[in-house]
């Protein structure tokens, strides 16, 4: 039936469908800002420091300026045209759709961080200062001290890894499994007293936000570190990516002094080394393999 609102009504819908349109042919035909790269990170290396450090360095050799995001939800910001370079656990769901949808180009290993086992200042089992995950765990175990399983699926899978390690031992009368994780395990853990496995740097940032007296005790073990990667976006799928801009700073990350820094770095009242250079698990061309 036509009425007097119908003219009006079928403008409104042509707009609304023709808009979406209007609005993706202004959008790629804004020049684009070549001046700023902008990074989309994972929390940890932005709220430990080491990617302002980087940023910094970066900058003051090159004057050309990085702009960082920080969350969880970095390949969402990507996939949104927010980011020229992302930085993520190797892992990370999202990496392998980006890059297989066409979305990024092939990763190139950055750096690693790393877990650790903590527990309290009295180590009832004397696993201070091993650099053996596995034998940290054997004592643990022969001591029957409390040991909490954190609850995070990558978590939980290396916790695995480290109990097959130490010869499968019995778990009853020590092993506390509840299903919680991150912080408030770490809660659970200081109420038994008892050990836990959970990422170096948000156990560091718990301890200084709630005056925690639980302390790093197992570090150095390999195991314990998880790698990430750079993936610069492809402007095939994303034209409003500054490329140049992207690959500038991945060739940075990767450089030599890029990679002595982040060995060096420290971070969050903690004196011994929790980042690790990974640039050198890339195919590094013209080297030796052997």
């Amino acid at each position: 039936m036509f009425t007097r609102s119908t003219p009006r009504l079928l403008a409104t819908l042509i707009i609304a469908s023709v808009w979406p349109l209007i609005w993706a042919t202004a959008e790629t035909s804004l020049p684009l800002d070549t001046t700023v790269v902008r990074v989309a990170v994972v929390n940890t290396p932005q709220f430990s420091g080491l990617m302002d450090a980087l940023v910094a360095d970066f900058q003051s050799a090159t004057g050309q300026k990085v702009a960082v995001y920080s969350g969880n939800d970095v390949y969402e910001r990507a996939l949104a045209g927010e980011a020229d370079l992302v930085i993520s656990h190797y892992g990370k769901s999202g990496v392998e759709k980006f890059v297989l949808g066409g979305f990024g180009s092939w990763p190139k290993t950055v750096f690693a961080n790393q877990a650790v086992i903590a527990g309290p200042k009295s180590d009832p089992a004397g696993i201070r200062g091993l650099a053996s995950a596995a034998e940290a765990m054997r004592r643990i175990a022969k001591a029957k001290a409390p040991f909490v399983a954190n609850a995070l699926p990558g978590v939980n899978y290396m916790t695995e890894i480290i109990w097959e390690q130490a010869g499968r031992p019995e778990k009853a009368g020590w092993w506390i499994e509840t299903g919680v994780a991150k912080g408030k395990a770490v809660e659970l853990a200081e109420q038994k007293q008892a050990y836990i496995i959970w990422g170096a740097l948000p156990f560091l940032r718990y301890k200084q936000k709630h005056s925690s007296d639980f302390e790093i005790l197992v570090h150095s073990d390999p195991l314990l570190q998880r790698v990430m990667v750079s993936i610069v976006a492809r402007p095939e799928k994303l034209p409003r990516t500054n490329v140049a801009g992207a690959e500038a700073f991945q060739r940075y990350l990767l450089s030599p002094r890029a990679q002595a820094k982040i060995s060096a770095f420290r971070s969050m009242g903690f004196g011994q080394q929790l980042w690790w250079p990974a640039g050198r698990d890339n195919s590094n061309e013209g080297g030796r393999d052997d």
